[in-house]
């Protein structure tokens, strides 16, 4: 009897010992879990292939509330072809403020800016201020060549028919209202560079340096026309540049065997920067440049 018990036991211990390991060989299924609100993200295509994710919110406004103090709901909110306002309708509820004409905002505008305007930087006219100009200047200097006048070293009155190159500086700038011109070229060099409107110009490069700096009412310096003692020796005053004739002209007294536009001594002259060496050119002191 136990043999047979034995024969029979031993089949069904390996059926449930095979029906336990299948049951432990089948995977247990894994409940998945959602997310009810996921954020949008955005891939962005950056320099040199990089690339980044980014989320982006968005916050949807509330209702407007309306004049009566009933929040509407958002469907009754959204245009429909019954609640839609006409152009008309609409028009008529908004009010905008009043513009003023032309006239009166450039009347206002025209008050805004000078008020802020320093009064140090209006220009005032030579009316106004008395100040010689520069159009005097060349005035007279046509007028003080049309007198025939001859080149006499050391001479400084006009009435005597002669005067040099500094005296002529001289008398022209006093004829015109500037005050304490010095008499001779290295004084009035001197006279500049006190007043910090000089500009040195010497060396090689002065004929370039000079051309691109130099304005009408320069005096121009030169040094070596003799034996004065001092850097400079020369003056003369640069009238301008004539375009057609591709000239520029000075104003003065050169040397008894020069003669100017008008064969005079006491004259105006093209001015060659490859003469004499150049030193220095500046502003004349008390001048008004139009």
């Amino acid at each position: 009897m136990r043999s047979i018990l034995s024969a029979f036991s031993t089949p069904l211990v390996l059926l449930s010992l095979l029906s336990v390991s299948a049951q432990a060989a089948e995977p247990k299924l894994r409940e998945r879990s959602f997310r009810p609100l996921v954020p949008i993200k955005a891939v962005i295509q950056g320099a040199e292939g990089e690339t980044r994710t980014q989320s982006i919110k968005i916050t949807i406004p509330p209702p407007a509330i309306p004049q009566d103090g009933k929040v509407s709901s958002p469907a009754s909110s959204l245009p429909t072809e019954q609640n839609t306002p006409s152009p008309s309708s609409s028009a008529a509820e908004i009010s905008l403020p009043e513009r003023k004409n032309n006239s009166e905002s450039d009347q206002a505008a025209k008050e805004i800016g000078a008020s802020k305007t320093p009064t140090s930087l209006v220009k005032e006219t030579p009316k106004a201020s008395g100040a010689p100009t520069l159009s005097q200047l060349r005035a007279e200097a046509h007028a003080l060549a049309g007198k025939k006048l001859h080149y006499v070293f050391g001479a400084d009155n006009p009435d005597s028919g002669s005067l040099d190159c500094s005296s002529t500086v001289q008398y022209l700038l006093t004829k015109v209202g500037i005050k304490d011109v010095p008499r001779t070229s290295y004084d009035q060099y001197d006279w500049l560079k006190r007043k910090k409107l000089l500009d040195d110009v010497y060396g090689k490069a002065a004929p370039s340096k000079l051309l691109k700096k130099l304005s009408p009412g320069d005096l121009i310096f030169w040094g070596g026309t003799w034996n004065s003692g001092h850097r400079v020796s020369h003056v003369m005053l640069y009238m301008g540049y004539d375009p057609k004739a591709d000239k520029h002209y000075v104003f003065g007294a050169r040397s008894r065997t020069s003669t100017g536009l008008t064969g005079s001594g006491v004259d105006i002259f093209e001015l060659d920067t490859e003469r004499g060496r150049l030193i220095a050119h500046g502003k004349i002191p008390g001048l008004l440049y139009e």
